[in-house]
């Protein structure tokens, strides 16, 4: 398994898009209120738009990432607009909660960070820290991402390249096709998933998004 790798967000160019959270997120706050889910982890924060957002909205906001730079700037707006987000620094490999901390959990565009058997533990992690009944909002890469195809990157097995310029050089990218999706997530309900691609003028990016159950 290659040695996980955080972004590093001061060089990374951090703009509006990593500071408002995405539309896909909203629906699951009103589901999740509905429920009475009240813990919920920021898999993979970043800068926290997402965990900001949940404590807002009143949820017991946990968030963690392994990038020492998107913590402290997550740390100051927390301060400063008065938000109780518990802030942790770690490897999604190796989580430091216990087992079923969690009513509701967001991986949002950062567990495909892995590589093969680096996702699988991420997903194990996930199903261990939450609590039966849980749910869990996470996103895959597709294979029909146009980045699939880079030929800058090393290809290190069917699903996964490693990136060798810019910001994300020596981090691995894990793409799925429908089937990888399911089958790494068999050990979940699936509730729901869909299939998203966002044109940009010098790629397409597309991913999975999937709901699903513990």
């Amino acid at each position: 398994m290659i040695k996980s790798k955080p972004w590093n967000w001061d060089i990374v160019s951090a703009g509006q898009w990593w500071l408002e959270p995405a539309s896909e997120v909203y629906p699951l706050i009103s589901r999740w209120k509905s429920k009475g889910f009240k813990k919920f982890l920021d898999l993979g924060c970043g800068l926290g738009r997402h965990s900001v957002l949940f404590a807002k909205e009143g949820f017991d906001v946990s968030a963690t990432d392994l990038g020492k730079e998107g913590l402290e700037k997550l740390k100051n707006r927390a301060k400063e607009q008065g938000l109780p987000i518990e802030i942790k620094l770690a490897d999604m490999v190796s989580l430091p909660y216990e087992d079923s901390s969690f009513d509701c959990l967001l991986a949002f565009h950062t567990i495909y960070h892995q590589d093969d058997e680096g996702i699988k533990k991420v997903i194990g992690e996930i199903k261990r820290v939450l609590k039966d009944g849980g749910e869990a909002f996470i996103t895959f890469n597709s294979k029909e991402n146009s980045t699939f195809k880079d030929k800058d990157a090393k290809r290190i097995s069917d699903n996964t390249l490693v990136k060798t310029k810019g910001h994300e050089a020596g981090i691995p990218h894990y793409y799925a096709d429908k089937t990888d999706v399911e089958n790494l997530l068999k050990d979940f309900k699936i509730r729901e998933l869909f299939y998203k691609e966002e044109p940009y003028p010098e790629y397409t990016s597309t991913h999975f998004f999937v709901l699903v159950q513990k």
